[in-house]
């Protein structure tokens, strides 16, 4: 083989690996950038930052990852105590290669995680949007115990309840058009966490009182339906 062709194939191997290097660094940069961000906010606005705090969200989070929140800032708002932390979790899959062997690659599911304190201790108990299976599956075997007999609600949401005799106590009027309006997101309730996921990352912090509103909102209609 041409040594020209050996040093060039040597060549834009070293090139491809040192562009690598560089991505990684700046991708750790950006991230340790984002965190100070984070960390900056929460001792002005007198809120607390946690590294890899102690909690049992995981066990409701997808994945369930003992080890997945990495971080948690919490605080005060409308004098309850809530906190927003982010959670990951990874997978690893595996597939074939034409030449008979495998190949294994991995990806990393990130998710944002809001909890509001509610006083008291609750069973489980949470509120979704149905999809297209759901509405089906409602169509074919009719609604459940947790469905609370109005159709615009029913129809658009499906409760699960580890005692199903207490969702209608919980759902007063005000908490069912929240809902349905759409100003407040699905959650969930278990001990005195109530608790939202969604996917991605937190970023810029100074959104975060604003996003939680909502579900104090929901605390404050589970402890006093109207």
């Amino acid at each position: 083989m041409d040594s020209s062709v050996i040093v060039g194939g040597l060549a834009c191997i070293g090139v491809a690996l040192a562009l690598l290097i560089t991505a990684a660094v700046v991708s750790r940069r950006r991230e340790r950038q984002r965190r100070e961000r984070l960390e900056v906010w929460a001792v002005r606005n007198r809120w607390q930052y946690i590294a890899r705090p102690a909690n049992e969200w995981w066990r409701r989070l997808p994945g369930h990852n003992k080890r997945g929140v990495s971080l948690a800032l919490s605080g005060v708002i409308g004098g309850r105590a809530v906190s927003v932390g982010e959670y990951s979790y990874t997978t690893t899959s595996t597939s074939p290669g034409p030449d008979g062997s495998t190949s294994t690659s991995s990806q990393t599911h990130h998710f944002v995680v809001w909890v509001v304190q509610v006083r008291g201790s609750w069973p489980e108990l949470s509120v979704h949007r149905r999809g297209a299976m759901s509405r089906f599956g409602r169509t074919l075997f009719g609604d459940r115990a947790t469905a609370l007999g109005y159709e615009p609600f029913d129809s658009a949401f499906r409760v699960r309840a580890a005692r199903p005799e207490m969702v209608r106590g919980v759902f007063g009027r005000e908490l069912v058009a929240e809902q349905l309006s759409g100003r407040v997101p699905e959650w969930s309730l278990h001990g005195s966490e109530l608790l939202v996921v969604e996917s991605g990352r937190l970023a810029e912090p100074d959104g975060i009182p604003a996003r939680l509103g909502p579900l104090v909102r929901i605390a404050d209609l589970i402890e006093h339906p109207r």
